[in-house]
């Protein structure tokens, strides 16, 4: 399996996860989060989705969407949600 295969399933897992956590079963370490906040990485993730798609990646020093620092910076230390979407984006950032 390719970088840019096991990047896509990184991040089908989180949007799949962020989808729960907006829709049916949120987690209440995330309750103060912004709902807002939670459907901006939505639409960052399914961005990143689209890139892959294409093929055309760009500079990595263009591929920090800023995910990772907001999740530090805002949400609840130990979400599983956060570290997911963590992992996404810095495999996003690292994939050739």
């Amino acid at each position: 399996m390719s970088s840019i295969e096991k990047t896509i399933k990184l991040v089908e897992s989180a949007l799949k996860s962020l989808d729960g956590e907006l829709s049916n079963s949120p987690d209440p370490k995330l309750a103060n989060v912004p709902r807002v906040q939670k459907e901006a990485f939505k639409q960052k993730l399914q961005k990143i989705i689209s890139i892959l798609a294409l093929g055309s990646l760009p500079e990595k020093c263009q591929r920090n969407f800023g995910l990772s620092r907001a999740i530090a910076d805002n949400w609840h230390f130990d979400s599983k949600l956060g570290k997911e979407i963590a992992k996404a984006e810095r495999s996003f950032i690292e994939v050739k």
